[in-house]
């Protein structure tokens, strides 16, 4: 059986692998640094170098028998848009639990299974994450209950 270059994937690898490697070389006028005393252009360097990689392993297992077709819908789009932005105006007058409750209905809703029950506890496992690392681990200065 004979395969093809599937082409929208190659051109996605191409794209992945041009952002990595434009990384690379923003990051190559910063210091390098050191392993122990890492400068600022270590970490791009190295997620360019990461993300150039993933390109190529795209590129490299593009073959493909037949053309995968993208099904696209704006519903996702908007809703996950929708409740990213709806999450950053509430977050300060309601809290983050609060916020967090209003994300996760707005983004489960584009998902074709999902269950209130699984909303649920989906919104409470994120709420709890969220607080014990955003706010109590990194400090970041997050009400969890709103003013």
């Amino acid at each position: 059986m004979r395969t093809r270059l599937n082409g929208p994937e190659i051109l996605a690898a191409a794209v992945v692998t041009a952002l990595g490697l434009g990384a690379v070389w923003v990051a190559s006028s910063y210091p390098m640094g050191t392993i122990i005393r890492m400068g600022p252009g270590y970490v791009p360097t190295a997620l360019g170098l990461i993300l150039a990689g993933l390109g190529v392993a795209i590129a490299a297992s593009s073959r493909s028998v037949e053309r995968t077709r993208l099904d696209a819908s704006l519903r996702p789009f908007v809703f996950i848009l929708g409740g990213i932005l709806l999450w950053a105006l509430v977050v300060d007058r309601l809290g983050f639990v609060a916020a967090t409750f209003v994300l996760v209905p707005c983004c489960a809703s584009v998902e074709k299974g999902a269950t209130l029950r699984s909303v649920l506890i989906l919104a409470a496992c994120l709420c709890a994450a969220g607080y014990l690392i955003f706010i109590a681990g990194l400090g970041i200065p997050l009400s969890p209950f709103g003013d």
